[in-house]
């Protein structure tokens, strides 16, 4: 059964409201996912979800019928609002008519383990548009999981989880406070680190990167923290023609993961 909200002072309002801070879905552990396609894979994969959220304009949606039948299947309490109010908890300026409240989902470290599995590390990595693009891309490209970096963007928060498309509810994310925590977390696990460095004369495509790896994406504005440059095991440079200097970091993310799948896929023919 859905339930109308006509005041803005309701609970589900207020907590969708909180959910937009750091400090509340830290606290909470809780985040929003936005968009039927999203929702729609939130139910497949049975993800924990507190409450779903439709504006009155949603049920044009052609697929709306379905989502709000598997939320209610799921046991889900889903509310409904007009327009206006639910334009004033969404994150995007044209929004999509649905989202939800979902509990952060709690991986095991036992995943860093894992014999010839692939991680890619955000350090400090500040665009929650990049940061989404990469968690998405690494899905794809069959990595492991993400370690983000104390300073970094927040893996939680609307836009990654937007820019993320889902990839957000299946890939591990880890933390680490620090470049030395980082590079001790992944020796501990037998995992090489690897940077890209744009004054190396070692291209990316010229080193191993198939398994047991940690690609190390830096800072938009400034690389990789020389903390863990200094202590990497590999760094590689990116060939570049023409005056442009450094390339956006998801792009450069993305073409060092899928150079790994490549050579992964390689390997795995030969055998």
């Amino acid at each position: 059964m859905v339930t109308r909200i006509t005041s803005k002072d309701n609970f589900v309002i207020k907590r969708l409201k909180q959910l937009e801070s750091r400090k509340y879905r830290d606290r909470l552990g809780m985040f929003v996912l936005e968009g039927p396609s999203v929702i729609e894979e939130s139910i497949r994969e049975n993800i924990g979800l507190e409450f779903a959220l439709y504006s009155d304009s949603f049920i044009q949606n052609g697929a709306a019928g379905n989502i709000i039948r598997g939320l209610e299947g799921r046991g889900v309490p889903v509310y409904s609002v007009e327009d206006r109010m639910f334009a004033a908890v969404s994150g995007t300026e044209t929004p999509q008519g649905i989202l939800a409240a979902a509990r952060k989902p709690e991986w095991d470290s036992s995943v860093l383990e894992k014999p010839g599995a692939n991680f890619i590390v955000l350090d400090r990595v500040a665009d929650p548009g990049n940061m989404g693009t990469i968690i998405r891309t690494s899905e794809a490209a069959g990595f492991e999981g993400i370690v983000v970096i104390k300073g970094s963007a927040d893996p939680y928060s609307g836009k990654v989880s937007r820019a993320a498309a889902g990839a957000l509810m299946r890939m591990p994310v880890f933390y680490a406070a620090s470049g030395k925590e980082l590079v001790d977390m992944m020796k501990k696990n037998g995992k090489r680190t690897v940077c890209t460095d744009p004054r190396s004369s070692v291209y990316y495509y010229d080193i191993d990167i198939s398994r047991d790896t940690a690609i190390i994406i830096g800072n938009e504005a400034s690389g990789v923290s020389g903390e863990i440059f200094e202590n990497a095991d590999l760094t590689a440079g990116i060939p570049m023609e023409g005056k442009t200097e450094s390339l956006n970091a998801a792009v450069a993310s993305c073409i060092l993961m899928y150079e790994s799948l490549r050579q992964r896929n390689k390997q795995n023919t030969a055998l």
